[in-house]
C-alpha cells in the first residue's frame, strides 16, 4: 500500500513539473520569450526600492540555485534529485532574467549571497542522507516563502515594465515551485 501511494506523489510531482516548466517559458515584460529590456534611447531612473528589491531576488534565487546544484550531488533519494535538477533548470533562468533586468536598471548583480541566505546554505550543505534532504526541503521551501512576499510586495515599489514583468510572470510560478518543495518535504521519511 505504501509503494502505490508514494508512486502516486512522484506521478504527481511528476505532471506537476512538466506543467510548471512550460509555464516559464515566456516573458510578460514583452509578450515574448525576450528578455523584456528597453531599447529606447530615454534615461532610466532606478529606485533604491527596485535597487533593493533586485538584489534581494537575486539573492534568493542564487541560494536556491545553489542548493539545487548541492542537491543534485549530495542526495540518492529520487524525488529530491528530480526536484532539484528542475529548479536548477528554472533557478539558471531566473538568475539570467534578473541580471538583464538589473543590467537595464543599472543595479550591479551581486555575486555573492546575502549573509542570511550563505548561513542558510552552510547549514544545509554540511549535511548528508537523508538528513540533507530534509534540511533541502525545507530551506527551500522557506527561500520561496520569503521571496514570494517578496515579489507580492514587489509590484508597489517599481514602475519599470520590465521589472513589473518578471514579478508578474515568476510570483505563480514560485508559488508552484513552493507547493512542490512543501509536497517532497512531506514525503520524506
Amino acid at each position: 500500500m505504501e509503494v502505490k501511494k508514494r508512486g502516486g506523489k512522484a506521478l504527481l510531482l511528476g505532471c506537476f513539473l512538466w506543467w510548471i516548466t512550460g509555464c516559464a517559458t515566456t516573458d510578460l515584460a514583452t509578450g515574448t520569450g525576450g528578455t523584456g529590456t528597453d531599447t529606447g534611447t530615454r534615461p532610466i531612473t532606478t529606485t533604491q526600492a527596485e535597487r533593493s528589491f533586485v538584489e534581494g531576488a537575486a539573492s534568493g534565487a542564487q541560494l536556491r540555485l545553489r542548493l539545487s546544484e548541492t542537491a543534485q550531488q549530495k542526495t540518492s533519494n529520487l524525488e529530491v534529485r528530480e526536484f532539484a535538477r528542475l529548479m536548477v533548470t528554472q533557478q539558471s533562468g531566473m538568475v539570467s532574467e534578473l541580471k538583464s533586468i538589473a543590467q537595464q536598471l543599472g543595479v550591479t548583480f551581486p555575486g555573492t549571497l546575502r549573509s542570511e541566505h550563505q548561513s542558510s546554505y552552510d547549514q544545509v550543505a554540511k549535511l548528508s542522507g537523508s538528513e540533507f534532504d530534509r534540511a533541502f526541503t525545507r530551506a527551500m521551501e522557506q527561500s520561496f516563502q520569503q521571496d514570494i512576499s517578496s515579489y507580492q510586495n514587489g509590484n508597489a515599489v517599481t514602475t519599470n515594465l520590465a521589472l513589473r514583468g518578471h514579478i508578474l510572470k515568476t510570483t505563480p510560478i514560485m508559488q508552484g515551485q513552493l507547493k512542490l518543495a512543501t509536497q517532497l518535504k512531506n514525503i520524506l521519511p
